[in-house]
């Protein structure tokens, strides 16, 4: 009977001994995962493992800690482990520990796997596969689970965080506005509202153009934080909006919530889209007073301020050599400055040293370095550019880069070489492709080459806008058939177009080319606000067709309606007066040019103003005007430089 007591408490104090030992690993374990020491974690678990394999090997709470180190390694024999001995069943923790690890290494399908094998997953389980498929872009199928969770499990603020984030994402305001009923019916509105759940709403709404119920997100509670101050700023910088987004400022310094690095990188991005560069210059000077100008966010946001904005080329270099480590964004902003800047050489220079900085460079860096190769000399070295893709590319190009190269060739007559970039664009080729491709055959004088593109964009089922249609009319003007032009404007009808000013200007010039000049008018008249592009379009076809003083008449009617006439209308005024012999109206016109519309005279409004005046036989005129000419005029234009002196014939 003693030997039998004694033996039992022999066995209860080994199997205390056993807990207490489990017990304190596991917390040792726990305390250096939870603290970041993961190296010290794994070396409590591998002597523990050591000295006393069953402890180790039967502690599932440590295993979940362990999964904390962020070891693939580990987790896999983890998940080994669970798969042997069933412990996605019997231990929900620790199998929600291993579906957060899978999701936070964004390896959806080991995720996916752990999460078919739970038997009742929980709200914190799907909050993880939901997470999991986000990451992966996954959208719809995370979208799909939420139905599949609502008879099981309540969802948590989490939940809709993450399902908010994914409509987000999608611009689904549909799906948005059905989870924000959900939270009404949850209870989440009024003081119940997280500034988590508040923020993902107004993200929300923001993101699909919904900025009348984001205001209402904004006002349901009064905290904020500055998570959800940048969110409304930049909601409103991303609209163009940046008197609004100043006035939020305010609204968030009255607030006592200080700015951070991200909220003025909002603001300085609202007055690079609104060209306002004195109040960028002055967040800049903020950015100093608060110690946060070395920031890399708020220094790529001043990068394309200056880039876009200041005509100061030391501005640009100044904002650049402040980012102490630039990555692909601030080398990409920088180089698009130096192209703006004219500087294209500098802007190759800047990409070679990008680079060899270890930078690889992205889409938008090459397309924007390919948009400054507009030289001789530059095409050869977009034609390295070329190269550099084909070499890091695999099966197609990018459409953004192979548009750039498409545009590039084409504008520099290398048209073989345009087709051979396009040809490898394979299931990426769209308008922009092929309006590239039709401007560079219409630059070359093959029209019937370049309206051949229409049919390879309808066999591809790529839409034409209007600008590709207006580069097919202007092919179409120059056959002598007006067929082709007639059923492109069919096909701008069909299409919806003809309300575009670049159609309507290209049907004008069409028509006027054929000498169809009431179909030319009827096109004008569609226009609702001319620009002085139509106008010029119609005072041309008219004067190209004989028309002079039903040209002159509609430039009267042009400078009624308050239109700006620019260099292109005085010439062809100039044209028209010289031609019809309106000597008197002409002379009228050339110094009404600068004095009433501010328009310097050019070589070629000299050449029609002293023609004119040679026809009226004024010579003394001419000679005066010859004196007091800033430039020489063509003169091969008026037979030779001795015909103006010699009076009319």
């Amino acid at each position: 009977m003693g030997g039998r007591l004694a033996a039992s408490a022999s066995h209860s104090f080994a199997v205390f001994r056993h807990q207490r030992l489990a017990s304190s690993w596991a917390a040792a374990v726990a305390d250096h995962a939870r603290s970041g020491r993961h190296d010290a974690a794994f070396t409590v678990f591998r002597r523990v493992l050591r000295a006393h394999p069953a402890v180790a090997t039967s502690d599932q709470l440590a295993y979940a800690a362990l999964l904390r180190c962020c070891d693939r390694r580990l987790a896999y024999q983890i998940h080994a482990q669970m798969c042997h001995r069933g412990l996605a069943a019997s231990n929900p923790v620790l199998a929600c520990s291993l579906l957060t690890f899978y999701a936070d290494c964004e390896d959806r399908d080991s995720a996916a796997r752990v999460f078919d094998e739970m038997p009742h997953p929980d709200a914190v389980s799907y909050t993880a596969i939901i997470s999991a498929l986000l990451r992966a872009g996954d959208c719809h199928r995370a979208l799909a689970l939420y139905p599949r969770m609502l008879p099981l499990c309540a969802p948590t603020q989490h939940t809709f965080s993450k399902l908010l984030a994914a409509c987000t994402s999608m611009r689904l305001r549909c799906h948005g506005t059905q989870l924000h009923a959900q939270l009404l019916r949850w209870g989440c509105w009024g003081p119940h509202l997280s500034l988590i759940l508040k923020t993902s709403l107004f993200h929300m709404y923001a993101a699909c153009g919904a900025m009348a119920s984001a205001r209402t997100v904004l006002h349901a509670t009064p905290e904020t934080d500055v998570v959800l101050w940048t969110a409304i700023i930049t909601a409103y910088s991303r609209d163009g909006q940046l008197q609004h987004a100043l006035r939020a400022f305010h609204d968030m310094e009255r607030a006592a919530v200080p700015p951070n690095a991200f909220t003025y990188a909002a603001l300085i991005a609202a007055c690079s889209a609104a060209r306002s560069l004195h109040i960028g210059r002055l967040l800049h000077a903020r950015l100093f007073k608060f110690h946060l100008e070395d920031d890399t966010s708020a220094c790529n946001a001043l990068l394309d301020l200056y880039s876009k904005s200041s005509m100061r080329f030391l501005d640009l270099l100044h904002a650049f050599r402040a980012v102490n480590t630039p990555n692909v964004v601030s080398w990409t902003a920088f180089i698009a400055g130096l192209v703006r800047h004219g500087r294209d050489q500098e802007a190759f220079a800047a990409f070679a040293r990008m680079r060899a900085t270890g930078v690889q460079p992205n889409s938008f860096t090459l397309s924007t370095l390919l948009k400054g190769c507009t030289s001789a000399h530059t095409c050869l070295l977009a034609a390295k550019i070329h190269a550099y893709v084909i070499k890091t590319s695999f099966e197609s190009l990018d459409v953004a880069v192979g548009n750039s190269l498409v545009n590039v060739y084409a504008r520099s007559a290398r048209m073989d070489d345009a087709w051979d970039v396009a040809t490898t664009m394979s299931f990426v080729r769209d308008r922009f492709t092929y309006t590239s491709l039709a401007k560079g055959l219409n630059q070359m004088g093959l029209h019937h080459r370049a309206l051949g593109m229409i049919l390879h964009m309808f066999h591809e089922e790529v839409q034409i806008d209007g600008f590709s249609l207006a580069c097919f009319l202007s092919a179409a003007a120059t056959l002598a058939s007006i067929e082709a032009g007639k059923q492109l404007h069919c096909c701008a009808v069909k299409l919806g177009l003809t309300d575009e000013v670049s159609v309507s200007n290209g049907l004008i010039d069409m028509y006027s080319r054929c000498k169809c000049l009431e179909d030319a008018k009827s096109a004008f008249r569609s226009v609702r606000e001319p620009s002085v592009v139509s106008w010029n379009a119609v005072i041309s076809g008219l004067a190209s067709n004989g028309c002079y003083t039903e040209a002159l008449s509609a430039f009267e009617d042009m400078i009624l309606t308050g239109a700006q006439p620019d260099g292109v209308t005085f010439s062809v005024v100039l044209s028209a007066c010289s031609h019809c012999g309106l000597v008197d109206i002409g002379i009228k016109h050339f110094y009404s040019m600068m004095n009433l519309f501010g328009v310097p005279p050019q070589k070629n409004h000299y050449t029609w103003f002293l023609d004119m005046l040679r026809q009226a036989g004024r010579l003394t005129e001419v000679t005066h005007t010859i004196e007091a000419m800033p430039i020489l005029p063509d003169f091969v234009n008026l037979m030779d430089p001795a015909g103006i002196l010699q009076g009319p014939q």
